[in-house]
């Protein structure tokens, strides 16, 4: 064997070994790539999670949101501030979902629940009014595809008990 087919060999060598070491980087990118995305999802989970669990431990919460089923009329300016920011938090956080979607890190499949659950609570009573003069708070392309979804009207019968009204 001459040294040119020596080096043609070791080519031949160093050609598959970086076939070789690119598949296991797009193995890892990839095997990385779905641990992200399961993680933010599960930390979506936990956000929206730790929304409902301030209603079910904390009654006077939990009156609020009753007494604003069908609207805030009957809120007082205390109770007012506690649903706006209740509402507030609420919805920025699954705003933050929504950009998570967008930017790919959850498939919209997976946010299915948590967007049948938020948009029906805007579609309904005090929520709605909330969110008619609130919205501007949020960004405009959140602003729009909830908007888009609250329109589809898919949305207007709540799987919340104190929004049971439509």
């Amino acid at each position: 064997m001459s040294l040119q087919d020596l080096g043609n060999l070791g080519e031949l060598i160093a050609a598959l070994a970086t076939v070789l070491t690119l598949g296991y980087l797009a193995l890892q990118l990839k095997q990385n790539t779905n641990a992200l995305r399961s993680q933010t999802f599960q930390q979506s989970s936990m956000d929206m999670s730790m929304t409902a669990n301030a209603i079910s431990s904390n009654n006077e919460l939990a009156s609020i949101l009753i007494k604003a089923k069908d609207n805030q009329d009957d809120l007082n300016p205390v109770e007012k501030l506690r649903f706006h920011f209740w509402m507030l938090v609420a919805i920025r956080r699954f705003e933050a979902i929504y950009v998570q979607k967008e930017y790919g890190s959850i498939d919209s499949i997976r946010i299915e629940g948590f967007e049948y659950s938020i948009i029906s609570l805007l579609a309904n009573g005090g929520a709605s009014e909330w969110w008619n003069s609130t919205k501007n708070a949020f960004s405009i392309d959140f602003v729009n595809y909830a908007d888009s979804k609250l329109e589809s009207g898919k949305y207007n019968i709540s799987i919340h008990p104190t929004n049971k009204t439509k």
